[in-house]
């Protein structure tokens, strides 16, 4: 299972390393003046879809539809004595709920919860060390019985396409290093001990048997990044590269399976036009190579045959405007996933498929340190046409209303 919730705080804390660091560069000399703050941030999220094809692909080819809502609450914790700390908490609860003739489905759980903590010592012109640890909280729910499992839905199309896994560590150590006041460097080395946890297996509908369980052993991730930070006058510059190596995933205590390495490159863009006027341009691309799977004959795993990975692109352009309490941004982005993919652990296929949305946020403050804000997407996607599967489309909506307190 992809450890989506932890790699995506992990990639929250690696943009925020670097524009914390770019921040502090100017405050070395008051690094030593306690300066607390705690944040609070809401959300609920709605996705709302229906297409000539339902989910899972490998059922029913009949069409079909899904709708999710996910509140996420975010808690954060920011100060600067000598070392400047900076801690989050982020749980949630969702429903989701997908129907294609025969394979409809529904579940409710909490999330996983996830808990992260950095320190950066600032007592270093030049060079700030940090370290960092990540540890999610198996508050979810792993196991599916039944026409539960068809709740899951698409990677692409939803916040959660799954619903929670082991328990979780990852200690990360880095280091920036501020060249002048407009360049900063970010290097960092993280390792996650990812804990069992129990899944379903396949339900066999001619069995009268309870459904068993099969005991998760996911393999233990290496991740080495590099990040580059620049800022001159209007123009903002971020850059991120990543490498990710797995080790064996056991099923059932059999070494079954090695997700294949990774690869992330991310780049944004930003430019204020005025005061109240921006543009915002973000890349990004990511590749896994090919899984090494069990050979039965040879009782270990070899790589796969075939690479049943693909690779995704996702580039998306934002223009916020400003005006008194109000923040404006319409939006458009687009995805690509180059082709059809295997999710080992879920047992679910993920079609290629390109992906359009447009949409726009709103942000309005009501005093300093709370503001209210909505967003809503309307997008478009278009699987991997073939002449055996035509008219494989899919139409959505995703709507967000939140609010955030600073205190």
């Amino acid at each position: 299972m992809r450890a989506r919730l932890c790699d995506y705080v992990r990639d929250v804390w690696k943009r925020a390393r670097v524009a914390m660091a770019c921040l502090t560069v100017s405050s070395l000399a008051n690094a030593d003046e306690p300066n607390w703050s705690l944040s609070a941030d809401q959300e609920l999220r709605y996705a709302s879809w229906s297409g000539t094809r339902g989910f899972p692909a490998s059922g029913s080819t009949a069409a079909g539809a899904g709708t999710q809502v996910y509140a996420p609450l975010t808690i954060q914790a920011s100060g600067q004595p000598l070392e400047n700390l900076n801690l989050l908490g982020r749980g949630g609860y969702v429903w989701s709920w997908q129907s294609t003739p025969g394979l409809t489905g529904s579940v409710t759980t909490t999330t996983d919860t996830v808990v992260s903590g950095t320190a950066t010592y600032l007592g270093i012109p030049g060079i700030q060390p940090f370290i960092s640890m990540n540890v999610n909280l198996p508050s979810g729910m792993t196991a599916l019985y039944g026409s539960a499992a068809n709740a899951r839905m698409d990677q692409d199309i939803v916040d959660i396409a799954t619903f929670g896994e082991g328990l979780n560590i990852g200690p990360t150590v880095g280091v920036n290093l501020p060249i002048g006041e407009q360049l900063i460097l970010t290097f960092s080395s993280g390792y996650t001990w990812r804990g069992a946890y129990r899944m379903e297996a396949l339900l066999d509908p001619a069995s009268v048997e309870p459904q068993a369980s099969t005991l998760v052993g996911p393999g233990r991730v290496e991740t080495q990044s590099a990040s580059l930070g620049y800022q001159l006058a209007n123009l903002t510059l971020l850059v991120s590269a990543s490498y990710a190596h797995e080790t064996a995933t056991y099923l059932d205590q059999i070494s079954s399976y090695a997700l294949g390495d990774r690869y992330t490159l991310s780049g944004t863009v930003g430019y204020a036009w005025t005061t109240s006027s921006s543009t915002t341009f973000t890349a990004s691309w990511t590749n896994a190579e090919k899984n090494r799977v069990l050979d039965p004959d040879l009782m270990k795993i070899i790589p796969e045959s075939f690479r049943s990975n693909s690779a995704v692109y996702r580039y998306r352009l934002e223009q916020p405007f400003t005006s008194g309490n109000w923040t404006v941004a319409p939006m458009v982005n687009y995805m690509r996933r180059d082709q059809n993919s295997y999710n080992p652990i879920t047992q679910q296929f993920i079609p290629a498929k390109t992906r359009i949305g447009t949409g726009g946020s709103a942000q309005y403050s009501l005093r300093e340190g709370m503001s209210l804000k909505a967003s809503a997407e309307h997008f478009w996607i278009s699987e991997n046409l073939t002449e055996l599967t035509p008219d494989l489309r899919v139409r959505g909506w995703i709507a967000m209303f939140g609010g955030s307190m600073k205190f």
